[in-house]
């Protein structure tokens, strides 16, 4: 398969780079609708929004060059310390080259996030709740563009396995039939999109309101177990660590775990967050 880009009169259009396009602005129009509804500052987000949207996308990708590091070594093994340079900064900003890694643009988002909230007195943990459903339908939209241009692909099946897909672009490197992880990632994460929707609107109305923060932990744990059980199927050449674990797997059950500890000691009561609250 190849749809990685089709032309649009002089120019070519990225289809993984579309689809996130779409992505942002859909989830974009989500976080307005859920800032609003939960009473927070659109003025604090509109005011530090290109901090908000810029270093996360820089963190994506660099999280997503680290994994072509390997492939773009090669590439500039024989080549001068200012061609090296040169071919450096025009390999990183060719985003259609490997894309943007949804965990590190979280990462960097909740980094700068974090330290502007606390410079400016926000309620950082209402923050955070609210930014999770949006921060969801955005993972799903990535996937979706990483299914058709290839971000991170998956390990190679047989031929006679019942649904899988073949890519015909330079970057993979397999040319025979493979998972269709990013395909994994839409189901799994819009089930996550949808039961987390049930999950908030439950909280904001029944009479045991959730702790602020706490919606957070939750689905952040589960979202980043999410990812680390679809590294398994994933055959896009990362670094590999103890010789058979992917360094992104390593880095989602990581947070996975950060997260069941800030749940511990935000709620004091672990039992807390696993049963649904009874009206």
């Amino acid at each position: 398969m190849n749809l990685n880009t089709f032309p649009l009169g002089p120019f070519v259009i990225s289809v993984g780079g579309l689809f996130l396009l779409v992505g942002f602005i859909a989830s974009s129009i989500l976080l307005m609708r859920t800032i609003r509804s939960r009473d927070l500052s659109i003025e604090f987000l509109s005011k530090n929004l290109v901090y908000f949207l810029l270093i996360p996308l820089i963190f994506g990708r660099i999280g997503s060059f680290l994994q072509l590091l390997p492939s773009f070594s090669a590439r500039v093994n024989d080549m001068g310390i200012l061609e090296k340079l040169a071919t450096f900064v025009r390999y990183f900003f060719s985003v259609w080259e490997g894309g943007l890694d949804p965990t590190w643009i979280v990462m960097g988002f909740l980094i700068i996030f974090v330290a502007v909230a606390i410079s400016q007195k926000e309620p950082i943990f209402k923050w955070l709740d609210a930014f999770v459903s949006p921060g969801l339908l955005l993972v799903i939209f990535v996937h979706i563009g990483g299914f058709f241009s290839a971000w991170g692909y998956g390990r190679p099946v047989s031929e006679s396995f019942p649904l899988s897909i073949s890519y015909d672009l330079q970057h993979v490197r397999f040319s025979g039939p493979l998972y269709p992880v990013q395909i994994y990632g839409v189901i799994l994460f819009f089930a996550l999109f949808i039961i987390g929707r049930k999950i908030c609107r439950k909280s904001l109305f029944s009479r045991t309101k959730w702790k602020d923060g706490t919606f957070f932990g939750v689905m952040t744990f589960f979202a980043t177990m999410t990812n680390g059980f679809l590294e398994f199927f994933r055959g896009d050449a990362v670094k590999i660590v103890f010789d058979t674990i992917r360094l992104p797997q390593i880095i989602s059950f990581g947070i996975a775990f950060v997260a069941l500890i800030f749940l511990a000691v935000h709620t004091h009561e672990i039992r807390k967050i696993i049963k649904t609250d009874k009206p």
